[in-house]
């Protein structure tokens, strides 16, 4: 394979380093002009799909409209291709263990929640907060957890992209007080499967849209 790509995590999955090679492969330059911009439309057509849409996630190295990159810029790009797939194959494996479920191993190493609630980040994302105890970097605190790959409809746990929690008792009124003086960057919302469903949904729809393409495994990620 090619060399290191620059700002890029030094643990890339496999399937992730096979796709970056077919693309940097695909855009070798002629030996005869090493130093020619690479040409989107002489790249595979999935290749193409990939780095127009959406089209923010390259910027300002691919502008809207803009069809060429230059040699110079192109390993940065393969380092912001290599970001987004990586984190697109994680999040397919967060989402296959939430799917499948925690197992008691899984649970009994779990920090617990409790009492807990659902909420929306700074942007939108569906998270859980609360009070924790057993969480192996925060110890006992009140949190909110990273973005949820996986929410018990029968509230026992959860999934959040780092870890999984045992759910205690839901947050009632009596221990709002409590909640607002920890002073957390989300917002509390009413338990709603269908706002959990439609979240799940779209990541999975992200997870799609990047990987499946490429021909990249959907289902991949570390436990």
């Amino acid at each position: 394979m090619g060399p290191a790509l620059p700002h890029t995590p030094s643990d890339l999955s496999t399937p992730v380093l096979v796709a970056l090679e077919a693309l940097r492969a695909a855009a070798a330059p002629p030996l005869t002009d090493p130093d020619a911009p690479v040409r989107l439309a002489d790249l595979p057509a999935v290749w193409r799909a990939h780095l127009l849409d959406p089209p923010q996630s390259y910027h300002p190295l691919l502008p809207p409209g803009r069809m060429e990159v230059e040699r110079a810029d192109w390993e940065e790009l393969l380092a912001r291709v290599a970001r987004e797939l990586e984190h697109a194959f994680r999040m397919a494996g967060r989402l296959a263990l939430a799917e499948r479920g925690p197992t008691p191993e899984d649970l009994a190493q779990a920090p617990v929640l409790s009492p807990w609630a659902p909420a929306l980040g700074r942007s939108g994302e569906f998270v859980l907060t609360g009070h924790v105890a057993g969480h192996p970097c925060l110890g006992e605190a009140w949190i909110r957890t990273s973005v949820l790959a996986g929410l018990d409809p029968q509230g026992r746990w959860a999934r959040s992209w780092s870890r999984w929690y045992r759910l205690g008792e839901p947050m009632g009124e009596a221990l709002w007080l409590d909640y607002g003086l920890a002073r957390l960057p989300v917002r509390l919302i009413e338990t709603d499967e269908a706002l959990a469903a439609r979240h799940f949904a779209s990541l999975r729809q992200i997870v799609a849209r990047v990987l499946e393409p490429l021909g990249a495994p959907v289902g991949g990620g570390r436990r």
